[in-house]
């Protein structure tokens, strides 16, 4: 393939620079993807193309996105010095609107020494208990898919990228992630995992600011601040299906040679 057929397969749907310099300066997030690490389907045939990210603002049909000139100023965690000053920090943030509609901020739970991170999107509402980050059944599912690889959920620490619930199960809102930003780079900083796992498609490709599917993101490894990160399947979409838990386990085995 020439230079110019090449260009003409890359995808033009990206923000305008000024923008997508702004909003990379907010979210303060640097991805690529590195091609020394030939990860592949099992039925996979020919061996996955180094393309680097193309880091650009996710695009989701159904969900509103604002835009990123109206998104709040990140919070200043100067004073923050331990996890427990973050979790004070977070449960009395007014960054956004969503500490309008909370019943209680979503912190994070686990193990504040956790080599491994797992993130979703956002807490949600399980029927019997508000502002969880997995419901019942889900959280169920990830400790099986954690033992899968000798991992004990307990061992591990979860979080999301914004620390509220919003209304009506929706998805974060692209200024309310900047918004919560400082907030998840903090709890990387005093954790320190080795690498961090984030579940879903909407979720990663906002961690990762990128429009790719799951299918493309996944069995690669990608790096927010200097930790590598893997997306994968998220729990709920795992149960009654064995293709979904089949693939699930290649993404387990990436991690869990991080962990060695």
């Amino acid at each position: 393939m020439t230079d110019t057929q090449k260009a003409a397969n890359v995808s033009t749907e990206v923000l305008p620079e000024s923008v997508r310099q702004e909003y990379l300066q907010a979210m303060g997030v640097q991805v690529w993807y590195d091609p020394e690490l030939d990860f592949q389907l099992a039925e996979d045939t020919q061996p996955a193309s180094p393309v680097t990210e193309e880091r650009v603002k996710p695009q989701n049909p159904e969900t509103k996105v604002e835009p990123v000139a109206e998104a709040i100023s990140e919070p200043a965690l100067d004073n923050v010095t331990s996890m427990t000053s973050l979790v004070e920090s977070i449960q009395s943030c007014q960054l956004c609107e969503l500490h309008t509609l909370r019943n209680r901020a979503m912190p994070g739970e686990g193990n504040a020494q956790a080599d491994l991170m797992i993130v979703t999107d956002a807490p949600l509402d399980d029927g019997a208990v508000t502002d969880v980050l997995f419901a019942e059944l889900d959280k169920q599912m990830l400790q099986a898919m954690l033992q899968a690889i000798d991992i004990d959920l307990s061992s591990v620490y979860l979080t999301s990228l914004v620390k509220c619930q919003p209304p009506e199960q929706r998805a974060p809102y692209t200024s309310e992630m900047i918004c919560c930003d400082d907030h998840l780079t903090a709890q990387i900083k005093f954790i320190q995992p080795k690498v961090i796992m984030i579940l879903g498609e909407q979720a990663s490709q906002q961690l990762l600011l990128s429009q790719k599917s799951l299918a493309d993101l996944r069995l690669r490894q990608h790096q927010h601040l200097s930790v590598p990160v893997y997306a994968s399947c998220h729990p709920h979409d795992l149960i009654d299906s064995a293709e979904m838990k089949r693939k699930v386990w290649q993404d387990l085995l990436q991690i869990k040679k991080q962990l060695v």
